[in-house]
C-alpha cells in the first residue's frame, strides 16, 4: 500500500508541475479574459524558465530514502534551494520595480530565511549535524544531483546580475523563481508524506502549498502584465489569491496577490496541498 501511495503521490506531483510549467496545457481549462491574457504571452515569447531535470531525478531519490537518512538528505537540500531563492529575492529588491514583484520578493526573504533558521536548529537538535556535514554523507547518487541543482541557482543569479534595473528585471527574476519554486516542490513531497518528525511533514507540506500559489500568481503576471484582460478578471472574484503562511514551518507568502490567475494553476496548488497531509502509516511522531 505504501508503494502505491507514493507512485500516485508522485504522478500527482507531475501533474501538478505540468499543470503549472506548460502553460499550453492550463489555457486550454481557462475562459475568457485570462485565457487570452495567456494566449498573447505565449505569443510574445513571456514564458517561465524550465524545471531542470536534475530537480525530478533528486525526487527520485528522495523516495527511496528512510528515517534519518530521508530527513538530512532533505533538509540539507532545502536549506541550500532556499538560500538560493533569497539571494534572487534581494537582487529583485535591488533592481526590481514592479511593487507586487518586489512585495512577493521581501515575503520569500521572510519566510525563507526564517525556515533556514528552523531546519538548522531541527539539523542539529535532532542528528547533531549542519546542513553541510548532512549534504556531506548524502549517498554519492544525491550529491551529484545537489551539485548540478547548486549550479543551476548559481547560473540564474549570473544571469539576474546581467539585467539592469527595471522592468526587465523583474521579468527575469519571476520568470526564474518559477522554476525555481517548482524544484522547491518536488523536493517535499517525500518528507511532506514520510519524514519522521511530524513537525517536518508540515513544514514540507505548507511550504510546498505556499510556493505552489507562488508559482500561479507568477505564471498570471507574466501573462496579464501588458494588459487589462487578467485584472478585469481578478475584479470579477474568478482569480486565486497566495497561500497563506500557515504556521511552524509554513513558507509566508503575499498578502497582496498579484493580477492573480488561473483557475487550473489554483487547482495544481490545491493538488499537491491534498498530497502534502498524507502521513505514513506508523511514522514516528515527535
Amino acid at each position: 500500500m505504501e508503494v502505491v501511495i507514493s507512485l500516485v503521490r508522485r504522478a500527482t506531483a507531475v501533474t501538478a508541475c505540468a499543470a503549472a510549467l506548460v502553460c499550453a496545457g492550463a489555457t486550454a481549462a481557462w475562459s475568457g479574459p485570462a485565457a487570452e491574457a495567456v494566449a498573447a504571452a505565449e505569443a510574445e515569447g513571456r514564458q517561465p524558465m524550465s524545471t531542470e531535470p536534475v530537480a525530478y531525478e533528486f525526487g527520485e531519490t528522495l523516495a527511496k530514502l528512510r528515517g534519518e537518512q530521508l530527513e538530512t538528505l532533505f533538509l540539507a537540500e532545502i536549506i541550500s534551494h532556499h538560500r538560493g531563492a533569497v539571494e534572487m529575492a534581494r537582487l529583485e529588491l535591488r533592481r526590481g520595480v514592479d511593487a507586487d514583484v518586489r512585495r512577493y520578493a521581501q515575503n520569500i526573504i521572510t519566510g525563507h530565511e526564517r525556515q533556514i533558521e528552523q531546519f538548522t536548529r531541527w539539523l542539529h537538535q535532532w542528528y547533531g549535524m549542519t546542513p553541510q556535514e548532512a549534504a556531506e554523507q548524502a549517498p554519492a547518487e544525491a550529491r551529484r544531483e545537489m551539485a548540478q541543482m547548486a549550479q543551476g541557482v548559481q547560473d540564474m543569479l549570473e544571469a539576474l546580475r546581467q539585467v539592469d534595473r527595471g522592468e526587465r528585471f523583474d521579468v527575469a527574476f519571476v520568470r526564474m523563481m518559477i522554476p525555481h519554486h517548482s524544484c522547491g516542490v518536488i523536493e517535499s513531497l517525500e518528507p511532506q508524506a514520510r519524514a519522521a518528525h511530524a513537525r517536518l511533514r508540515l513544514a514540507a507540506a505548507t511550504g510546498a502549498t505556499a510556493q505552489g500559489a507562488q508559482i500561479a500568481d507568477f505564471r498570471t503576471w507574466l501573462a496579464g502584465r501588458d494588459g487589462d484582460r487578467v485584472r478585469e478578471a481578478a475584479d470579477a472574484g474568478v482569480l486565486p489569491k497566495g497561500a497563506p503562511d500557515t504556521g511552524d514551518g509554513a513558507t509566508q507568502a503575499s498578502t497582496v496577490p498579484l493580477v492573480a490567475a488561473g483557475a487550473a494553476l489554483a487547482a495544481a496548488g490545491g493538488a499537491l496541498g491534498v498530497v502534502v497531509v498524507r502521513r505514513r502509516r506508523g511514522a514516528q511522531q515527535d
